[in-house]
């Protein structure tokens, strides 16, 4: 799941796994049921970034090589060969940064998220 190799364990099965998290995720919505919905309201128009400061290239190259060398399946190329061409990738990813921070908004296929479920115990 990204997060290593993790060798197979025959503490637990997979129905065993999986009526943990239904009843998990029945318990939080038990919890949340007699909860308001939430309300979201849009920033007015004179909201402004009055502190940003745009990001450089250098900032994010050295960003980029100080991420862990390890990855997950929504990464779309590996974290060593990012690494390696640091120095190309680093211009466009200022520039959508940049753009993104300017207009408030983030491309929607930057919003995907894989959550991956870790056993803590296995009893």
């Amino acid at each position: 799941m990204g997060r290593g190799r993790v060798p197979p364990s025959e503490a637990i099965g997979a129905a065993d796994f999986h009526c943990y998290f239904d009843a998990k995720f029945a318990d939080v919505g038990a919890l949340t049921d007699n909860a308001p919905p939430s309300s979201f309201f849009s920033a007015p128009s004179a909201c402004t970034f009055v502190n940003f400061r745009s990001l450089t290239v250098d900032y994010v190259d050295a960003a980029i090589r100080l991420l862990p060398d390890k990855q997950c399946a929504s990464d779309p190329i590996p974290t060593s060969l990012l690494k390696d061409c640091a120095d190309v990738i680093a211009p466009f990813l200022v520039e959508l940064y940049n753009k993104s921070l300017q207009t408030g908004s983030v491309p929607a296929l930057l919003k995907a998220a894989y959550i991956a479920p870790l056993l803590k115990k296995s009893d």
